[in-house]
């Protein structure tokens, strides 16, 4: 095996590391003061056992064949001495260190409290999905306005297929996004409410089994093409008031109204008069945007990124939450003396005004 492995080690260290191993535990659980308790699976979903870990050495000290409570209190008796049990609240494991050990201090696990803070918070962030939502399609709208005035700017031509695109993205993602929702159990009704979109719609587009692209219509010749030279020249010498140059046209006898000359100007300025939006950026949700506002540097996630500023601004009720939940995340993962009951109790008081209270 160990040549199949590409491990360059004789069959004489191997049985010596074992002996070693086994001799260390052996010796090691008699010194044992603070063990967790937990399950692990033999076959995950079939059948599971409990793992006893030395949380001060961090080393395994063994394997229980079943999860009962029987087992672990058979366990317990066999080796006396340990004072402080961690593990989870299945009232199992409770019962079985109560009665093994009944002299052991049994606390809270770690892992399961940092586990539970997480659950919880996911939980509470269904109540900003609507902010979310708002903010991420405003994000869209800015960044397709930036698109559509780049291509304007460099090919005037193109303004309108980049509109074109970015207004089917949009429908695609809408499409995905009633999909998903459709497959979750939820009526029409509330799937066009969500998305932000008509009934009828919704209906339209399961029927069709596809978001259809709207219908282009064959573009009418504009009033201004008889004086595109005249505007051009002016636009060549500087002029930028669509008022003045409306003034002009009307001395050569254009008969349009002003508001045709400002689309004009407003078109050559890169910055379109009705943006599309686009849906460049779905709008996270559950632990997806838990993992953004929980991230160290969420801007480092690129332009999602950009909505945990965005919406911790616009509710602060959740960015107060959000601090006092990295204050316990920080507090939970110290060590040894660093951590006193005092910061705990304090910390805990400060989160009764926060959206976790109820935790």
């Amino acid at each position: 095996m160990t040549v199949r492995l590409c491990c360059p080690i004789s069959a004489d260290t191997l049985v010596r590391r074992l002996l070693s191993r086994v001799q260390n535990t052996t010796k090691g659980t008699a010194l044992t003061r603070v063990v967790g308790v937990d399950d692990w699976a033999w076959r995950r979903g079939h059948h599971y056992g409990t793992i006893v870990v030395d949380l001060e050495k961090n080393d395994v000290i063994d394997l229980l064949p079943d999860r009962d409570a029987d087992t672990l209190a058979r366990w317990l008796q066999v080796h006396p001495g340990i004072e402080i049990i961690a593990r989870d609240r299945a009232g199992t494991y409770a019962d079985g260190c109560r009665r093994g050990a009944p002299s052991a201090l049994q606390v809270p696990d770690r892992w399961h409290l940092l586990k539970n803070l997480s659950d919880a918070f996911v939980s509470i962030l269904d109540r900003f999905t609507t902010t979310v939502r708002t903010l991420t399609r405003q994000m869209n709208v800015s960044t397709v306005v930036s698109k559509i005035s780049e291509t304007i700017r460099a090919h005037p031509e193109e303004a309108q297929a980049v509109v074109r695109s970015a207004s089917g993205e949009r429908r695609d993602i809408l499409f995905k996004e009633a999909l998903a929702l459709k497959a979750a159990g939820h009526s029409i009704q509330a799937i066009a409410t969500t998305i932000g979109v008509e009934r009828k719609t919704v209906r339209r587009w399961f029927q069709r089994g596809h978001a259809p692209p709207w219908k282009r219509t064959v573009p009418s010749r504009s009033i201004l093409v008889p004086y595109t030279a005249h505007l051009e020249k002016r636009w060549s010498e500087g002029c930028r008031n669509s008022r003045q140059l409306w003034r002009e046209l009307l001395e050569q006898g254009f008969a349009g109204q002003y508001g045709t000359v400002w689309k004009w100007v407003a078109t050559r300025q890169g910055c379109s008069a009705k943006p599309v939006p686009s849906a460049h950026v779905v709008a996270p949700r559950g632990r997806r945007l838990a993992r953004l506002l929980l991230a160290e540097d969420p801007l480092s996630a690129g332009q999602e990124g950009l909505l945990v500023p965005a919406l911790l601004e616009a509710e602060p009720h959740l960015a107060v939450t959000l601090c006092w939940l990295r204050k316990m995340q920080t507090l939970l993962c110290k060590r040894g003396d660093t951590c006193t009951g005092g910061d705990l109790k304090a910390l805990l008081e400060e989160g009764k005004t926060t959206l976790l209270s109820r935790l």
